[in-house]
């Protein structure tokens, strides 16, 4: 079935591309929603600006479209993913978890957790561990990393959200090894 072509009425709102990814789904900016919100949401959304609605439109108003739709995608799998939803809002309290800039970067994990990873690593080359039980274990540092992550960000503790993030990425990294290691 096409899409109907909108009326004049129900014309494509300007494109803002400084819309944070919540304003962008009409959410208010934090780490607790409610994801049958936020599908509620991007769907409602979704069909004020899918491109299909604009097939017939002109070229500008089509791009226009695209930049809406492909926007609220980003928005909408950012926002439902736990993860994610909480390094968006480190970015947007001004650390960007994906820079090494010593000015509003990621910050430097402390000393005493890269020598605890090394060491553990060791231990996978040496043979000197059970791999399921580290698993667990690693598994079980992501989570409480995470819920660090988001007490920092209850908090409005922007830079220990941001630490334990970095922490919680060279965890996964980590996760990612044994699971290689185990095959």
């Amino acid at each position: 079935m096409a899409a109907e072509n909108p009326s004049p009425s129900e014309a494509l709102p300007p494109f803002d591309p400084d819309l944070d990814h919540f304003a962008r789904l009409g959410l208010r900016p934090g780490y607790a929603v409610d994801r049958d919100a936020v599908e509620a949401a991007y769907l409602e959304r979704s069909k004020v600006v899918h491109p299909d609605r604009f097939a017939t439109a002109g070229s500008g108003t089509r791009r226009a479209a695209l930049e809406h739709s492909s926007a609220l995608n980003e928005a909408y799998r950012v926002v439902r993913d736990r993860v994610l939803r909480a390094e968006y809002l480190v970015k947007l309290g001004g650390t960007d978890l994906d820079s090494s800039d010593p000015e509003g970067g990621a910050p430097k994990p402390e000393q005493a957790f890269l020598i605890d990873m090394i060491e553990r690593r060791d231990a996978i080359d040496e043979g000197g561990v059970d791999l399921d039980d580290l698993r667990d274990s690693v598994e079980d540092e992501l989570e409480a990393a995470l819920a660090s992550a988001v007490a920092g960000l209850d908090a409005g503790d922007h830079a220990s959200a941001a630490a334990a993030l970095v922490r919680r990425r060279y965890l996964d990294r980590f996760l990612a090894e044994i699971d290689d290691a185990i095959g």
